[in-house]
């Protein structure tokens, strides 16, 4: 009640001094009210409503440059005088008014500003290992990724972005960035009604992609309860890749094909796989497909390169714990890259953290495919022709460990194990991590 009349107070003295500039102010406060806390504006909804709000308000470029103005008049009486300075900046009247040349600005244009502006101004959420953000945010995303940026500006505030002693310099930019990333985290990982952040973020954005298609909706239908489980990491599932590293230790000369020897291979199967997780003899490593597939994963993951006719670990890779082999693991694997292929690799993925071998989803593939719109790769065929990379995940996943080879596994060339192949409790979790990175970092088309 105090700050109303305070706001009543503020706005009848504009009145006594410039009608029309008053009458101005009122609109663009009702907007920016609607977007606040109930204690009032925030730096975030300040920027929001002068960069992106105060363009639906009147598209009139010039007029919306007087309603700022007025804005900032009011909250100078309101003693917001941080915020009045943004409704005067330079960075504002870019936005409103375009580029000097009076060109007229389209709504890409614009909104590539706006999120540059935020970016510049320090207290849009980052980007991190946990959540990348939708450009357009709508519900529980734009929620919390205001209470990041009411965190943020406390912290700005508070001068944790300062220097650390007086008249000394400020801190990089680059640490300025990890800085509000870890701040970003802090808040995903904190609760609040309804469960952690994080969580509940993940159940916005499985809700958002069950909608983009029907047959979306039924490739993720009963999973909410693995992809939250799966936030804890299957540690089993890194040991080959461990063992792996470890037996290339500080470098392998290759065989003049580029493979590596015999005798390596040997040693590999003899340390990370038992005769019953490989029932076949260990002979070259392209007929050994345990093998072959961790050690073309360790290249994926750039945990290894080739130089000069050798194996070598990169830098990277050097002293890794298990948890950090586990999140380049998630993160790598399939990517976030919408396309068929990525497509396909969902599909063979969400059978999996069901606890189910992929078999009969070439028809649920399809529909996938044709109803986002994929036609060039659409009708009949187009779970065939997409189906590769899928293989290849469930060889990836078997060579890990995620399923069993069976009994009715191939020796050269099939890494999907045969018919009778289990799935791990594990492998399940690895599965779902890797939907619920994809789910968490992944920018869909607007539905």
């Amino acid at each position: 009640m105090e700050f109303d009349d305070a706001v009543a107070a503020a706005l009848s003295y504009l009145d006594s001094v410039d009608p029309a500039s008053a009458a101005d102010a009122q609109i663009g406060w009702d907007d920016l009210r609607s977007i606040s806390p109930r204690s009032g504006p925030t730096q975030n909804s300040v920027q929001t409503f002068l960069w992106s709000r105060l363009a639906d308000v009147t598209d009139d470029s010039a007029r919306a440059w007087d309603i700022a103005q007025a804005v900032a008049d009011l909250l100078d009486r309101l003693g917001h005088a941080r915020y009045a300075d943004i409704a005067r900046s330079a960075t504002t009247r870019a936005i409103l008014l375009g580029d000097d040349t009076g060109a007229a600005e389209d709504g890409a244009t614009r909104q590539q500003r706006y999120l540059d502006a935020v970016e510049e101004s320090g207290i849009g959420p980052e980007d991190t290992e946990l959540i990348t953000w939708m450009d357009d945010r709508a519900g529980v995303e734009r929620s919390v990724a205001d209470l990041v940026s009411e965190t943020l500006e406390v912290a700005s505030v508070a001068g944790e972005f300062a220097p650390t002693r007086e008249g000394g310099r400020p801190p990089r930019p680059a640490a300025r960035v990890a800085k509000r990333r870890q701040l970003t985290d802090s808040v995903l990982r904190s609760e609040r009604a309804g469960g952690v952040l994080l969580e509940q973020l993940l159940d916005h954005r499985i809700a958002l992609w069950t909608r983009y298609s029907p047959p979306r909706a039924e490739l993720y239908r009963d999973l909410s309860v693995p992809l939250h489980d799966a936030v804890e990491p299957a540690y089993s599932c890194v040991r080959r890749l461990e063992g792996l590293l470890g037996i290339v230790g500080d470098g392998i000369t290759l065989d003049e094909r580029g493979y590596l020897p015999g005798a390596v291979v040997e040693r590999a199967v003899g340390t990370l796989w038992t005769p019953r997780e490989w029932p076949f003899p260990a002979g070259e490593e392209l007929d050994t497909e345990p093998v072959l597939r961790i050690r073309r994963l360790l290249l994926r993951l750039g945990l290894v390169r080739k130089h000069h006719g050798r194996l070598l670990p990169t830098a990277r890779a050097r002293g890794m714990s298990a948890d950090r082999m586990w999140r380049i693991l998630v993160s790598r694997t399939i990517g976030t890259v919408y396309h068929p292929e990525t497509i396909a690799a969902e599909v063979v993925l969400a059978e999996v953290a069901r606890g189910r071998r992929p078999e009969g989803v070439s028809a649920l593939l399809t529909e996938l495919l044709t109803a986002e719109g994929w036609s060039h790769v659409g009708g009949t065929h187009a779970a065939d022709a997409e189906q590769p990379l899928g293989d290849g995940v469930l060889a990836d996943l078997t060579a890990l460990g995620a399923l069993s080879y069976g009994a009715g596994g191939s020796h050269a060339g099939q890494g999907t194990g045969g018919t009778d192949a289990v799935v791990s409790p594990d492998g399940s979790r690895l599965a779902a991590a890797l939907l619920r990175h994809r789910l968490l970092h992944t920018r869909l088309p607007s539905v």
